[in-house]
């Protein structure tokens, strides 16, 4: 006979002012809040669905072997997308999410008022190097068939950027405020104390931003997460990719990964146009919480490696130059930053005329991750399929109308 789960009440209470959102759990969880700056686009038009405290919590319930009843009904969209959620994530990591948990919820149909609606977005936003991009291609470029009308931008405090570090969000807000003024977005922030609740960030913060983003679906239809590499480069088993984050959408409101097809060298050079851009990039989230960018963590040295390698040197959003001595002590401490830092290597190589003594470094460096931290699987990357030369190709068309004429 199968274990019966126990069961938590989910429900939502919201502020007089409409800004601050609470979600009770009961026993699975402390309350999670969410608030918002200031009221924004479309808040006048109706409430927010309270289906968003449903994605918030499911990776606690699936952690914590609890079912979920709230007491909302649940757009029907969402309900089966978490299905497929929850078979995706009990498949990659049982450890984190053990259990496939009962969602017992009434299905309704969310529709959207208009297509011109559908396509008003709202973009999670960190001032970094991915989000900025998919603020500029849907806000600050041509017209495209994928372009959506980029209406707003939101940046959380409370991810990685730590409730406890107020005067660093609030250098790093004016950071992506100028940033969404330059492409005409319009900026909101937003305090949650979700990341301090959820059971494994790096795993389950996809939720966490599918949340936040569900939240400003009044006078949104499309919330945009920037993929964190491109697809050849991307890591399946991570909190947030274009595998899974589609399953978060609703018949109102559709959840859409971006910016997938560039890795992050292209997407500091699509940057490079737009100066004032660059000049207020913020990466660092393992430095000292400033709001600056410290210049020496990973994450730093190798965004200062894209830079390099795209060929941007000016406007620089570092205190110091690169040089090799920072790459020699750069900290590797994960799979991830290992390829990374190969991917690098690989671009760096195929220059013209690459920096014998930075490429050197990077390769020494590799090499020491490999031995010292087991990453050596990390850096044994597909070979790039690149087309043949024009005199090949000729070539082979040549012997083909041969053959054909031997026939």
């Amino acid at each position: 006979m199968a274990r019966r789960r126990p069961a938590a009440r989910l429900s939502v209470h919201t502020s007089a002012d409409g800004l601050r959102r609470t979600v009770h759990s009961g026993p699975l969880a402390p309350p999670v809040w969410f608030e918002r700056n200031r009221p924004g686009p479309g808040l006048a038009a109706g409430p927010v669905a309270p289906d968003f405290a449903l994605v918030a919590l499911l990776p606690h319930a699936m952690k914590a072997g609890y079912d979920i009843e709230p007491d909302f009904a649940v757009d029907r969209t969402l309900l089966e997308g978490l299905a497929h959620y929850q078979e995706v994530w009990h498949r990659w990591r049982p450890d984190v999410f053990a259990e496939k948990i009962a969602i017992r919820a009434e299905p309704v149909e969310r529709v959207t008022a208009s297509p011109a609606e559908r396509r008003r977005a709202v973009a999670a936003f960190s001032a970094g190097v991915d989000s900025s991009f998919t603020l500029l291609r849907h806000a600050g470029g041509t017209d495209w068939p994928g372009r959506r009308d980029l209406a707003s931008a939101v940046m959380v405090h409370g991810f990685d950027m730590p409730l406890s570090a107020a005067e660093g969000f609030a250098r790093l807000s004016r950071r992506g405020e100028a940033i969404a003024g330059e492409l005409g977005v319009d900026f909101f922030t937003l305090r949650t104390n979700w990341r301090e609740t959820a059971p494994n960030w790096q795993m389950s913060f996809g939720a966490g931003l599918a949340a936040v983003l569900q939240q400003f679906s009044a006078g949104h239809g499309t919330g945009l997460i920037a993929t964190e590499e491109a697809y050849d480069n991307a890591f399946t088993i991570w909190g947030n990719s274009f595998w899974n984050d589609r399953f978060f959408s609703r018949g109102d409101f559709r959840i859409e990964s971006d910016g997938g097809a560039y890795d992050r060298i292209d997407r500091i050079s699509a940057l490079a146009s737009r100066p004032a851009i660059l000049a207020q990039l913020s990466v660092c989230w393992a430095g000292p919480r400033s709001g600056d960018n410290c210049g020496t963590c990973a994450k730093c040295v190798l965004t200062k490696l894209n830079f390099t390698v795209a060929g941007v040197r000016d406007p620089w959003p570092f205190p110091e130059p690169l040089d090799a001595a920072q790459v020699a002590a750069m900290p590797i401490g994960t799979a991830w930053q290992a390829r990374f830092l190969a991917l690098i290597e690989r671009r760096l190589a195929a220059l013209p005329a690459p920096d014998p003594v930075l490429l050197e470094a990077i390769r020494a460096r590799l090499a020491r991750a490999a031995r010292e931290n087991g990453h050596g699987a990390a850096i044994d990357l597909p070979k790039i399929a690149r087309p043949k030369p024009k005199w090949k190709r000729a070539g082979a068309r040549a012997i083909d109308r041969l053959k054909r004429l031997r026939r």
